[in-house]
């Protein structure tokens, strides 16, 4: 049985109440310095249009080095880092027109941290945060019975994160192996299927739908955001309104999210399924040679609603496969003869063939898991 390492993160909101005015300080004190390093490599990566790691610590470190002696060593080595995947981010953001600037800029909020600069007690819930010459800030976290689960993981990375309201977090990163089942073309599958405003998945023998309304939510904060735009003259008051209803938008869809996937899951322990079947979202832009169907596939809240499914259908012990989407709600499943709109409704369709008539959901759902067992059975033909 093949065994995969699961990453789960769990949010620490930090004590302030808890800490001298000399550790606040020290804290501050890493995040204009790490804030400045940053953006200097990233300048650098700009300059010389490059997203190595490699490059961007091999032509700066040691100069970072000698400027800040006392910041330790291993703050450049995550700073730079921070700075390649900033920068690969903003490229790629460009090359779809998504962004007007002409290089990103990091704000300040966020410190990566790797295993050597800081220390979690899981048993006190405290964390030592490494700061200059050598010392460390001891800081208490404040958790509650949800963090329990976390003691006996492997720990990994973290994230020291400085909220707009004043609030210090630390997010961590912890690892466990799960066993995940032997999937083959006699496993039992679902497969899903994603829509603006629901959720199909199902497979031959049964089908369900979650309605998620997510295209009318979207909507509604939009032109809730518009109206801010036309009616709000101060700049900061519109900042922090649109703001703020960018958060209560994505938090709203989130929970969602996190219910239909909970659905799914349900579901496919209820069955016995052992594998998710969802479309390869990769396979579908390489067919399509149209940069502006790549940048909607790019926008497509989907993509962010498969990552979740995907995350929690391993952390459950669940096997996930994507399979090529191309033409899965325009061809009969059963006999793979064209379909046409059905006079009975916009989303029914009929097939020229056989004459099935079913929506186009369902279809698409039957087609994803006709192709998984067609890629299975691919795979074993030598």
């Amino acid at each position: 049985m093949p065994v995969e390492e699961i990453s789960l993160t769990a949010s620490f909101k930090i004590d302030l109440t808890d800490a001298d005015e000399a550790a606040i300080s020290e804290i501050h004190r890493l995040f204009a310095e790490y804030r400045k390093i940053v953006n200097e490599l990233i300048e650098y990566a700009h300059s010389h249009r490059t997203t190595s790691f490699t490059s961007l610590h091999y032509a700066k470190y040691y100069e970072l080095r000698q400027r800040y002696p006392t910041l330790p060593s291993h703050y450049i080595d995550t700073a730079c880092r921070h700075a390649a995947s900033i920068y690969k981010s903003f490229l790629e953001l460009k090359k779809l027109g998504m962004c007007e600037r002409e290089k990103p800029i990091f704000k300040g909020r966020t410190i990566w941290l790797d295993n050597h600069l800081f220390k979690l007690d899981v048993e006190g819930w405290r964390a030592s945060i490494a700061v200059h010459g050598g010392g460390w800030v001891t800081l208490r976290l404040l958790h509650g019975r949800y963090h329990d689960k976390f003691k006996d993981m492997k720990l990994g990375e973290a994230q020291l994160v400085l909220r707009d309201d004043g609030n210090l977090y630390l997010n961590v990163a912890f690892r466990r192996a799960v066993a995940l089942p032997e999937v083959g073309a006699d496993a039992k599958v679902i497969a899903v299927d994603v829509n603006e405003n629901a959720i199909v998945y199902g497979n031959d023998d049964f089908i369900e739908r979650f309605e998620t309304d997510e295209g009318i939510i979207r909507t509604r904060y939009f032109l809730k955001r518009r109206q801010i735009q036309s009616r709000i003259r101060g700049r900061g008051l519109r900042a922090r309104l649109l703001g703020k209803y960018r958060g209560r938008e994505w938090r709203r869809i989130r929970e969602i999210y996190y219910r239909a996937a909970k659905g799914i899951i349900n579901k496919a322990r209820e069955v016995g399924a052992a594998v998710i079947v969802m479309e390869d979202l990769e396979v579908y832009k390489e067919d399509k040679d149209s940069k502006e169907l790549n940048g909607r596939i790019h926008r497509w809240s989907y993509r962010r609603f498969q990552q979740i499914l995907e995350y929690q259908a391993r952390l459950h012990g669940l096997d996930v496969k994507y399979v090529d989407p191309a033409y899965t709600s325009s061809v009969c499943p059963v006999c793979g003869g064209g379909l046409d709109l059905s006079p009975n409704g916009r989303r029914l369709k009929r097939c020229q063939r056989c004459g099935l008539e079913e929506d186009r959901d369902v279809i698409a759902v039957k087609n994803l898991t006709k192709r998984y067992y067609e890629e299975c059975m691919d795979a074993k033909t030598p």
